[in-house]
């Protein structure tokens, strides 16, 4: 399933980063997804932290940074095909 998954973020991302207007909006885009990729492993640490039942899901930073950057790199599609072109 993890295969799935980072086949989602590096094709999503490279069309996300492919359709920026200019080299602004796709260094704009690069940067949305890597944000987007921080809070997920930021996220999936904080859950694997703490003891007993707060602790229940350890080494859930990577997966849940693959997943925020594909949400991220929908996000980057979204925000360029729904602009107005100039």
């Amino acid at each position: 399933m993890t295969g799935i998954w980072l086949a989602a973020l590096l094709l999503g991302s490279a069309f996300a980063i492919s359709i920026g207007q200019e080299v602004k909006g796709k260094v704009i885009n690069v940067v949305i997804i890597l944000l987007c990729m921080a809070v997920g492993a930021g996220a999936g640490f904080a859950m694997s932290l703490g003891r007993g039942n707060m602790g229940m899901v350890p080494g859930q930073a990577m997966p849940f940074a693959i997943m925020f950057g594909v949400l991220g790199a929908m996000v980057c599609v979204a925000k360029d095909t729904l602009q107005p072109k100039d």
